[in-house]
């Protein structure tokens, strides 16, 4: 699979899988389907209450069906980039700098993606997700954002740490709070700073497992702590 390079504020580079263009419009059908449902629901009971002046009633409809057309911008401001439909099928939106995505990057998404897919009938939208490096649409070229993979790919049971003794001590049983995706990524990423000796890596991933975990490192050395962590983590889960 596509892999999409994050460079975070803290100079680490991390890898997330591009969400596949067969999810994407999975989500996006779910998403066309709610709206559809809105407006029918709009219109009906628009209708019930038998507005005789015609004006009235369709200028009535159209204001509560506007907001309708802005949904894809209100659940994506509203549920840190995602929709129901990327909700359903596990996707989300990020920004390519590592940093939270805004009210303004997911307001320019929204607008251009508006035209590309209604107004253009979807064919520059496809034509750039299918030709851009990080599978990203006009609006997310515009906007610095793309569309992320949230399911785990890695499973930890099938790495270094397998075959560990049953009578394995953990040391930091603060690995609770750290979720599968946590794990995958900080898995990911010192695995590849392994092969290329990355100091800068191992020191920003210890302390980000820190700050996280809420505990301290004490100095045993970057590259064993996050190692401890991982087999910590495995062998927390491993029974469960």
């Amino acid at each position: 699979m596509n892999k999409l390079l994050v460079n975070t504020p803290q100079n680490v580079q991390i890898a997330y899988t591009i969400a596949p263009f067969t999810r994407r419009m999975g989500a996006f059908i779910i998403d066309v389907i709610l709206q559809a449902l809105l407006i029918f629901g709009v219109v009906y009971t628009v209708n019930s209450f038998r507005i005789e002046d015609q004006w009235n009633s369709s200028g009535f409809t159209s204001l509560l069906i506007f907001p309708i057309f802005m949904y894809p911008f209100i659940c994506e401001l509203l549920m840190n980039g995602q929709t129901v439909g990327k909700w359903a099928v596990n996707i989300r939106v990020v920004r390519l700098d590592g940093q939270r995505a805004t009210f303004y990057n997911y307001f320019l998404r929204w607008v251009i993606g508006f035209v590309e897919i209604w107004v253009f009938s979807f064919i520059p939208a496809f034509l750039s997700t299918i030709l851009t490096k990080n599978n990203q649409r006009i609006g997310d070229l515009a906007a610095n954002t793309g569309l992320i993979d949230l399911r785990p790919k890695l499973n930890l049971s099938q790495t270094i740490f397998e075959d560990l003794a049953d009578n394995y001590a953990i040391t930091f049983p603060q690995v609770e709070r750290l979720s599968d995706r946590d794990i995958n990524i900080v898995n990911e990423n010192f695995q590849r700073a392994l092969k290329t000796d990355n100091y800068d890596v191992f020191e920003a991933l210890t302390r980000k497992l820190e700050e996280i975990m809420q505990v301290e490192s004490d100095g045993m050395g970057f590259k064993k702590f996050i190692q401890l962590v991982l087999q910590d983590h495995y062998h927390f889960h491993k029974d469960k």
